[in-house]
């Protein structure tokens, strides 16, 4: 006789939510912008025609000058379509973060390490089309970035790579069939268990841990929003030809680097109900690098 089929049988079936589809599609809408985008970027560069025959001796030449000025027109450009493809892969990471956490509330504990998995096998792919994005474009007068194509499977990989080590630490693995009548002859005794000392310790550590990412994902907030003011109003301008101070160089990482922290802490904050800490760090980071990518003129 055919066994019943358990809840985690039915949710391996059950395919991708309509909020999955959804942030699927607003990830492929921003890739498909970061696309059109660079094509857009590339058709901006002058026409240096080389009126020559193969045959003469000036032809080498011609093309190799025709190729320099090509470079140098392109180097402006390449690096405004730098300052927008992290804005493009800030947005796709905010975007992947959300659908995180959204699963893993909406999901029981036992399905996190599937969440998990799922994100490092979504790394996997995405690290694959990246190499071959790179390896494809490397020809072309403007071409993607490598340092945020790869940022996105990294932290998906870092992500999963957690996650996984996190949930196998606490137990978060599916229970068999051959333990479910064991759980349920247990079920008392363990709900006893959480409300007496040890499940007061797990709730406690939880509570710390909670006060913590949200203390973390508001002073990082803080400090990208500090820096980005200050390399903000460091800049001279776009309609000046004029360099900004070498000072503020730096300044641009750091408010990045720490704007990622922010975020993955707020992320951890939403997960474990700090809703006003998340809340702040989700939306204050992502419009901190927003004004800074503004003010290096990458929309001009």
């Amino acid at each position: 006789m055919r066994e019943p089929a358990t809840a985690s049988d039915v949710s391996r079936r059950r395919g991708p939510s309509r909020y999955t589809l959804v942030c699927l599609g607003l990830c492929a809408l921003i890739l498909v912008l970061a696309a059109v985008d660079l094509g857009h970027t590339e058709s901006r560069l002058p026409d240096f025609p080389s009126y020559c025959q193969r045959g003469e001796a000036s032809c080498f030449n011609a093309q190799l000058s025709a190729s320099v000025a090509n470079e140098r027109a392109a180097q402006p450009l390449q690096r405004q379509y730098n300052s927008r493809a992290w804005l493009y892969a800030f947005a796709i990471l905010a975007i992947g973060a959300v659908a995180t956490a959204y699963s893993l509330r909406s999901n029981p504990r036992t399905e996190w390490l599937r969440i998990f998995t799922n994100l490092g096998v979504t790394g996997v792919w995405i690290g694959i089309g990246v190499i071959v994005v790179l390896v494809t474009t490397d020809g072309n007068a403007v071409t993607p970035p490598p340092a945020p194509l790869l940022m996105l499977p990294v932290v998906l990989l870092m992500a999963a790579v957690i996650g996984t080590l996190i949930g196998r630490s606490e137990g978060w693995a599916e229970p068999s069939q051959a333990n479910e009548v064991r759980d349920r002859v247990l079920h008392i005794g363990k709900l006893a268990v959480h409300v007496g000392t040890v499940g007061q310790a797990k709730r406690s550590r939880l509570e710390e841990l909670a006060r913590w990412l949200a203390a973390t994902a508001v002073t990082l907030t803080a400090i990208t929003g500090v820096f980005a003011l200050a390399f903000v109003l460091a800049q001279p301008g776009c309609a000046t030809n004029g360099g900004p101070p070498s000072w503020s160089n730096p300044i641009d990482s750091v408010a990045a680097v720490a704007a990622i922290g922010g975020m993955a802490a707020g992320v951890g904050a939403l997960i474990l109900r700090r809703w006003i800490a998340a809340l702040i760090s989700l939306i204050a980071c992502p419009v901190a690098l927003l004004f800074v990518l503004a003010s290096t003129c990458a929309f001009y």
